[in-house]
């Protein structure tokens, strides 16, 4: 994988997101997968989009997408993309904003590299040498976008220095749905942390990435494809993530989900393993939605 390579795939992102962003301002066709797991038009073609995309560059990559049937055979890949086109497709559907396109490339396992977009609020966050973020306005494929995106994937991002000292109260993010089944309800999680709830777990991801938040843990599954382009963009020298029953994160698995989410700046989840011990966290976890 070149530089030009991960440039071309940004400039994908950006088409699709204008797509993305157009269905969402109209009145767009909705399908129930089941379960209250709703499907838009906007899903399906983002998803047949980059797969067509990423099938005509890289035709000896593996594909997985939430909205394509999988098959078998990205498991003998050495390189494999994994997508969620719309990761908060409920939020997406109540027009709330708090959704976003995730996209995350893993060689043998690991996630090397991901973008994360969310058309509604023009932010975007992905990686160079260094992870980036840029807030652009639509439309969105344009060349000035594209060379603002060149631009900040050039700089480091201050938020990311743990020379600032982290607030005495860590923004913690939390799911939404979570939140509202009371599995935040242990005081706690209100009195040690300034704790939000959020759609979205891409964008929450995105949004740790480039420093804006200090930690998210969630409760429930979590799907590779809601994940992998998030956890992509958290280095190890400033961030500290983990599935919260299992030891560590390794994609392209026969059975993609993970059961526990915690991701955070190194301090940040430093502050959370002193106020819980993460084996009891652990036995909070939800093995279903």
């Amino acid at each position: 994988m070149e530089e030009n390579d991960f440039r071309e795939v940004w400039r994908w992102v950006l088409s699709v997101g204008d797509s993305i962003l157009s269905i969402y301002k109209s009145d767009f066709q909705i399908r129930d997968k089941g379960g209250n797991d709703p499907v838009t038009e906007a899903d399906l073609f983002a998803s047949e989009f980059l797969f067509e995309k990423i099938s005509t560059r890289f035709p000896s990559h593996g594909f997985l997408s939430e909205e394509k049937t999988d098959s078998a055979i990205r498991l003998e890949k050495e390189w494999v993309w994994i997508l969620d086109p719309i990761d908060g497709t409920r939020e997406f559907v109540k027009k709330n904003d708090q959704f976003a396109l995730s996209l995350g490339l893993v060689r043998n396992g690991e996630a090397i590299w991901g973008v994360i977009f969310n058309p509604a609020t023009g932010e975007f966050f992905s990686k160079n040498r260094n992870t980036f973020f840029a807030k652009l306005q639509p439309p969105f494929a344009t060349e000035e976008n594209f060379r603002t995106l060149v631009v900040e994937s050039t700089s480091v991002l201050h938020p990311l220095e743990e020379a600032v000292p982290i607030a005495s109260k860590p923004v913690l993010l939390v799911s939404l749905s979570e939140m509202k089944e009371g599995l935040f309800a242990d005081s706690f999680w209100q009195d040690d942390f300034q704790i939000r709830s959020m759609g979205s777990i891409a964008y929450k991801l995105g949004l740790l990435s480039a420093g804006f938040i200090d930690l998210i843990v969630s409760l429930k599954p979590k799907n590779e494809w809601d994940i992998c382009g998030g956890i992509a963009l958290l280095d190890e020298e400033n961030f500290t993530c983990f599935p919260l029953k299992d030891n560590e994160y390794h994609f392209n698995q026969k059975n993609t989900l993970s059961y526990g989410l915690v991701a955070g700046k190194k301090s940040a989840v430093q502050y959370l393993e002193s106020k819980i011990d993460f084996h009891q966290l652990s036995l909070k976890v939800k093995e279903r939605w």
